[in-house]
């Protein structure tokens, strides 16, 4: 791991609560912070001389969260990560679905629809970019500097934008080897491993076979292999066994956000067993989840494939024209009309217009449509829902996602308390300065509803227990050994809450809301976080694996 080169400055937390990582019982200790390294911890510590005293009276004090699914790639780079540290995490890994900052071919021309596809899924709309390697990437983020810590992941699709661009074949053997190279660089730059989005172009172009011959570069080097599997909505159970296929090559694998997207009774309990069945026969599979009975991804998903396809590549702009000629030309809108409510039976169960209240509509910067349901908008657009879907399309030229009311919360509990669970957002840290910029509320209030909701409230997790599924269990996955649980010698990831009033306040018509109840967040030895308000530390490190 990169080594901490955190402030120099000394504190000492005194009369918490220590939850230490493991899952143990609580216990009353001082915690003395040296140089950016937990250096003591021992019940009474009050002759010590330091800078600052933090009086944890009636607090818990535990590891610093750690989200092993984000997208946060591009904007850590402009936040302070108020989100984030509101939440208690002091960790993200990214490059995750397939899609990572690096690598990028330098001869890939920066109007090149491939490229376009990749900026897409990482948010970075229209500014430069300039890295195109890991390395440059980490250089970057240390000369930029960012307020919490970033492991990185390289994604998959990108490797295959970096040689096949969005063409949909099988590489040859000269382009699967320099596939192969390039993955090589990158974990050797010290990537924690690779990320697939098998329901994503170019991602989903790619065969089983292609997967496993790819792992075995990031297995020699100890890395993991995370996956959007391909399957959603309809394709759980078979996508879990592609997983674990994969996970047969030797590879440690985590299944990303691994719940069942759409109403398909008892999807999850087979594949959970699958996962169960396949660790008993020494396969190391995990999987994470985030605490809401929802979804969020592209709006596009409720449009038949036929329409933004072609040639079996995706094509944004001509799906526009097509939507936009769907307008005037009432066989082609009917057309449409026709599979969208094939489409939106199949996983939302929507049968009657009332039932479109199950989806949320995230347009960046549009009032009009932002924290409204569609069937908000049909009301106040005086329309079918399904020309809501189009119309917003049409205006924000694709770029929108939805969020998804697709769960029971009978399944969503499964998720939530299965022994093998751990907690991820699977959303991002979000600029402060860009209101336009409108989340799905998992992005503000995933550990914290764990906290709030499920532990205190619900009763349905033990708080020790929780906070192990936010702190060692994905420090072990990523091979972390000195993150993750609170020891001597450890980095001086902190965080520090209140366990009556922890809780989330994000919705889905207001998703930018902060939590409540963090009260310090300590990021390699600095207070980011102070009294719950902020102090703009940017004390964050590239975190590469050695």
């Amino acid at each position: 791991m990169k080594e901490n080169t955190s402030s120099s400055k000394s504190f000492l937390i005194k009369h918490g609560k220590i939850i230490d990582g493991t899952g143990n019982p609580w216990f009353k200790a001082d915690i003395l912070i040296d140089n950016g390294y937990i250096k003591e911890i021992s019940q009474d510590m009050s002759n010590k001389d330091v800078d600052e005293i933090i009086d944890a009276s009636n607090l818990i004090v535990s590891p610093g969260f750690i989200d092993i699914h984000t997208h946060s790639d591009f904007t850590v780079l402009f936040s302070r990560g108020e989100n984030i540290l509101t939440q208690g995490v002091t960790t993200h890994v990214v490059g995750n679905c397939g899609f990572s900052m690096t690598p990028i071919n330098p001869n890939t021309s920066k109007d090149d629809e491939a490229y376009e596809q990749f900026k897409s899924m990482l948010s970075m709309m229209d500014s430069e970019f300039s890295f195109y390697s890991l390395h440059d990437y980490l250089e970057g983020l240390k000369k930029k500097g960012i307020p919490i810590n970033i492991i990185p992941l390289i994604g998959h699709s990108t490797l295959r934008i970096y040689t096949l661009g969005l063409e949909n074949k099988l590489p040859t053997e000269i382009e699967m080897k320099e596939m192969k190279g390039v993955l090589e660089e990158e974990m050797k730059a010290g990537a924690f491993g690779m990320s697939t989005g098998l329901d994503y172009p170019p991602g989903s172009f790619a065969k089983t076979d292609e997967i496993i011959e790819l792992c075995e570069v990031v297995k020699k080097y100890n890395g993991i292999y995370t996956t959007h599997f391909r399957g959603f909505p309809n394709g759980l159970v078979r996508a879990t066994k592609e997983a674990i296929e994969i996970a047969r090559s030797g590879i440690s694998v985590e299944i990303s956000h691994f719940k069942p997207f759409g109403f398909w009774p008892g999807d999850i309990r087979k594949a959970y067993k699958y996962v169960e069945k396949a660790r008993a026969n020494n396969l190391d599979v995990t999987f994470d989840v985030f605490p809401h009975a929802s979804n969020s991804t592209f709006l596009f998903v409720l449009v038949p494939p036929w329409v933004y396809l072609s040639n079996d590549k995706i094509d944004i702009p001509g799906a526009i024209e097509t939507l936009k000629q769907s307008k005037t030309d009432e066989a082609l809108r009917n057309k449409i009309y026709k599979d969208m409510d094939l489409i939106s039976k199949s996983f939302l169960k929507i049968n009657q217009h009332e039932d479109w209240k199950k989806v949320y509509i995230n347009a960046p910067g549009s009032k009009q449509y932002n924290g409204k349901t569609v069937y908000q908008n049909a009301i106040e657009k005086d329309c079918k829902p399904k020309q809501v879907i189009i119309d917003v399309l049409i205006e924000q030229e694709g770029s929108v996602n939805g969020t998804y009311l697709s769960m029971t919360e009978e399944d969503n509990i499964i998720t939530i308390t299965h022994p093998l669970t751990m907690f991820a957002s699977d959303g991002r840290i979000i600029p402060e300065n860009d209101p336009n910029y409108f989340p799905n509320p998992y992005a503000n209030g995933c550990f914290t509803q764990v906290l709030g909701k499920y532990v205190r409230e619900k009763n349905l997790l033990i708080l020790e227990d929780a906070i192990r599924r936010m702190t060692s269990y994905p420090a072990q996955k990523l091979g972390l050994k000195d993150r993750g649980l609170l020891r001597e010698g450890y980095c001086a990831d902190i965080t520090i809450f209140d366990p009556d009033n922890i809780i989330d306040k994000a919705t889905y018509e207001n998703p930018r809301l902060y939590s409540e109840g963090i009260e310090y967040v300590f990021v390699n030895g600095e207070l980011a976080l102070k009294n719950g308000s902020f102090t703009g530390s940017l004390s964050g490190i590239p975190i590469i694996k050695l």
